[in-house]
């Protein structure tokens, strides 16, 4: 037990260290940047989801190093080496996106098999278990479950900062990315997230219940259903004419999210398009999942905001709950932003996964796992 502890003590060391040698370099570049980009300092649960607005819009040459034809290259600078050597804000070692829009396939929905019901009450149990579990034949993929704890890992408010966003994209496919609809680089940065093989969401902006500004069109509580489902159109459709879109979260939507009337009309559109809803769980008072239930729209809600407090101290401690919440439910969501402490961490923090038994898990897998486990539970 002693060797047990004094090992994950030394792999927070690592990460510590690792964070406390690259943030001197991010910082320098931050300052270069400060003159273009003004981040919003909120840091409360509504805060948290907020992005800042670029004062002064880039040129599309700082964000991008070149555009060209051939999609077939994706290459992202990694470590503070390849920020430092670059321009403040040529984060790409180099990157390629199709000139004319590709056509994505429709991601794969996880669906569970149907349940086929016996004749009899008696034989009724049997038959559902064995399709929950996979014992009979057809039922279930021939491939063994992966049966170890998951974590879904959200990072949303991408597409506002050039730079920070393109950086969350050197982090795993199986991380899920969220876009702010208004970004200025939401839609390249998108596009090169969907072609690298991420789950991409929209993160739609509603209503807080303090003064903080959401940003344009935001669904508004005082909006009536046709214009709330003119504004969830706008958001969701220019990024979907582009990229594969999984699903949606709320950026901020204390307000919104806790009127019912507002999330009806969400799950309304996404259940036309087919989409997930995560729940950011901005208030205590959502409506979000009964809404969803009703609508019959896949729905999770996070369990984790990993860095609504400052600092990797913070962050490091926010992470050792998500792993122990993984384990006590079988699959845990967190999420995340682009900050520059975030990701430096979470780029060394998700290397150790497998050593921990531990795996990561796009958002659209995680709701089959909670499903799964709400089957089997009724089963008992």
């Amino acid at each position: 037990m002693r060797h047990r502890r004094q090992h994950k003590s030394t792999d927070w060391q690592k990460i510590v260290q690792t964070v406390k040698r690259s943030v001197p370099v991010m910082a320098f570049i931050a300052g270069l940047c400060a003159g273009a980009v003004i981040l919003g300092a909120t840091f409360l649960l509504e805060g948290a989801g907020s992005s800042a607005r670029a004062s002064v819009d880039p040129l599309p040459s700082d964000h991008v190093m070149a555009l060209a034809t051939d999609p077939s290259r994706i290459v992202i600078a990694s470590g503070k080496a390849a920020l430092a050597d670059a321009p403040p804000r040529m984060v790409f070692s180099s990157i390629t996106l199709p000139a004319p829009p590709v056509q994505y396939a429709k991601p794969q929905m996880h669906t569970a098999a149907p349940v086929i019901l016996a004749s009899g009450k008696a034989d009724m149990m049997p038959q559902m278990l064995g399709i929950v579990t996979g014992a009979i034949p057809g039922a279930m993929p021939d491939t063994v479950r992966d049966t170890r704890p998951a974590i879904a890992l959200v990072i949303d408010d991408l597409g506002v900062v050039p730079d920070r966003s393109a950086h969350a994209l050197g982090l795993p496919n199986e991380v899920t990315l969220s876009f702010l609809p208004y970004g200025m680089v939401t839609r390249p940065l998108a596009q090169a997230a969907a072609a690298k093989g991420h789950e991409i969401f929209v993160h739609v902006p509603m209503e807080p219940l303090g003064d903080e500004d959401p940003g344009p069109e935001a669904l508004m509580t005082r909006d009536s259903d046709r214009s709330l489902r003119a504004k969830l159109d706008t958001q969701l459709n220019g990024l979907m004419s582009l990229v594969p879109v999984a699903g949606l979260n709320n950026h901020m939507g204390s307000r919104a999210t806790a009127d019912r009337r507002v999330m009806n009309e969400v799950m309304r559109g996404a259940a036309e398009r087919g989409l997930i809803y995560v729940d950011s769980v901005t208030t205590p008072g959502s409506k979000a999942r009964a809404s969803a239930a009703a609508h019959d729209v896949q729905f999770i809600a996070r369990d984790i905001f990993l860095d609504h407090g400052q600092g990797a101290d913070y962050l490091l401690a926010q992470l050792d709950t998500l792993e122990q919440s993984a384990r006590a439910q079988g699959v845990a969501v967190a999420i995340a932003h682009p900050h520059e402490t975030t990701l430096e961490v979470l780029s060394v923090w998700v290397k150790g996964l497998e050593r921990k038994g531990l795996r990561l898990v796009p958002v659209s897998e995680a709701i089959d796992i909670e499903s799964r486990q709400r089957m089997l539970a009724m089963l008992r």
